[in-house]
C-alpha cells in the first residue's frame, strides 16, 4: 500500500510539471512591436536561408548603455514611440530603448527595427524628433542637454534605425560611435 501510494504520488508530479511545461509558452506573449528582437534562429533554419542583417536590440541597447549610461532609466513604451517621438507605428515592427527620467540628463537609446522598405520613413520622423529637441527649445533651461540632442546619432543599417542622445554626465560620442559600430556590425 505504501509502494502504491508513492507511485501514485509521481504520477500526479510528473502530470503536474508536464502540464505546467506545456502551457507556458503562449500565456507569455506580448505585441511584436514591443517586444525585443528574438533570439537567434535555431541551426537547421539558419542553416538553410542565407544571413540577412539581423540585429537583437536589446543587445544593441545594452552595447550603446555600457558606454552611455541612462541614468534612473525608463523604457521606452508604445504610448512614448507614438506620442513623444511622434513615430508612426505601422512602420515599426520591433523596437526596445530607454531614457533617462531624471529632468537634467539627456541619454537617450532607441532601436527600432522597421517594417520592411520603412527604415527611411523612421530615420526622418526621429530626426524631426532630434531637431526639435536641439533647436525647438524644449530644453531652454538646459543647455548641456540642448548641445548632447544636437549632436545625437541617428543611425540607419538596413531595415534597422538607432538613434542616440550622450547623457549629460561625460558620455562621449566617439565612444557611442564605436559602441553602435561594434553592435550593428
Amino acid at each position: 500500500m505504501k509502494h502504491s501510494a508513492m507511485l501514485l504520488a509521481a504520477v500526479l508530479l510528473a502530470a503536474v510539471l508536464l502540464a505546467g511545461c506545456g502551457g507556458g509558452a503562449s500565456s507569455a506573449s506580448t505585441p511584436a512591436a514591443s517586444q525585443p528582437a528574438a533570439s537567434a534562429p535555431d541551426a537547421s533554419s539558419a542553416a538553410s536561408a542565407p544571413a540577412a542583417d539581423s540585429y537583437n536590440l536589446s543587445d544593441i541597447i545594452a552595447a550603446v548603455e555600457a558606454v552611455n549610461p541612462v541614468a534612473n532609466p525608463r523604457e521606452i513604451d508604445d504610448f512614448g514611440l507614438e506620442n513623444t517621438y511622434l513615430l508612426t507605428m505601422d512602420n515599426v515592427a520591433e523596437y526596445a530603448g530607454k531614457v533617462s527620467n531624471d529632468a537634467a540628463n539627456s541619454a537617450l537609446i532607441l532601436a527600432v527595427k522597421a517594417v520592411e522598405g520603412k527604415a527611411g520613413d523612421v530615420k526622418a520622423e526621429l530626426d524631426a524628433y532630434k531637431t526639435e529637441l536641439a533647436e525647438g527649445g524644449l530644453y531652454a533651461e538646459f543647455a548641456d542637454k540642448e548641445a548632447q540632442a544636437k549632436d545625437a546619432r541617428l543611425v540607419v543599417k538596413g531595415d534597422y534605425v538607432v538613434l542616440v542622445i550622450a547623457n549629460t554626465e561625460g558620455a562621449q560620442y566617439a565612444d557611442i560611435d564605436k559602441a553602435l559600430d561594434e553592435a550593428l556590425r
